[in-house]
């Protein structure tokens, strides 16, 4: 970690964003989101969300590919990894999220779903399977991408789409009970995220201003 920390501040040091910006490029400073250079700028917003909600992340958990967030931030007494790939042997559930059979209903107090949604062509089962599996009063906690490259892994034909505060609010609304669609971010911060400059190139004061007409990230707060 300590030698990836190096290798990322030197990068900054001998590439600086400054002159990435005046030279015009045509090409991003990193495609990488920013990750070879610091921690992606989306990631700031995302922690951010999740620290916000840590009240909510608690009893039986679930969460996408990975439990980092979950532990980071959560007081579970489980969490369960789902992933739709065979090959994670962190996964405790292999499952398309599309329809979950092996899933029972009303089983969870919370789903971290971070950046997930954009990689599900019918997304609207999905969310209704989320419905189905959070027990009454369970919370949904989901970010969502308004401005973002074509994911490096999904590729052009895996990545579908991109929100905003309405369609957010659309998309859940019609499941559930209560929903909170939020923006995160401003065009200084969309623009640092766009080109794969890390957070740590941006201030505090730069992070923080939000500005809704050009969000980084939408979350969502959904209860059963």
């Amino acid at each position: 970690m300590r030698q990836k920390s190096r290798r990322t501040i030197l990068r900054r040091i001998f590439r600086p964003a400054w002159l990435y910006l005046l030279s015009r490029s045509l090409k991003p400073i990193s495609r990488n989101y920013g990750a070879d250079r610091g921690e992606p700028a989306d990631r700031y917003y995302i922690e951010k969300f999740l620290a916000e909600n840590t009240d909510l992340i608690k009893g039986i958990c679930l969460e996408v590919e990975n439990n980092a967030y979950c532990l980071k931030f959560g007081k579970t007494v489980k969490c369960d990894i789902l992933d739709i790939n065979k090959d994670n042997p962190k996964a405790t559930i292999i499952a398309d999220m599309r329809n979950m059979p092996q899933v029972p209903d009303n089983d969870y107090d919370c789903l971290i779903l971070t950046q997930v949604f954009q990689f599900i062509d019918n997304y609207d089962s999905a969310i209704k399977e989320c419905y189905r599996i959070l027990k009454p009063g369970g919370t949904l906690l989901a970010t969502l991408p308004f401005i973002s490259r074509v994911d490096a892994r999904a590729g052009v034909n895996g990545d579908f789409w991109r929100f905003t505060e309405a369609s957010a609010k659309y998309m859940f609304g019609k499941y559930f009970n209560s929903v909170e669609a939020k923006s995160w971010g401003n065009v200084l911060s969309g623009t640092a995220f766009w080109v794969g400059m890390a957070q740590e190139e941006l201030s505090q004061k730069e992070l923080e201003y939000n500005d809704g007409g050009f969000p980084v990230i939408i979350s969502v707060k959904a209860i059963k």
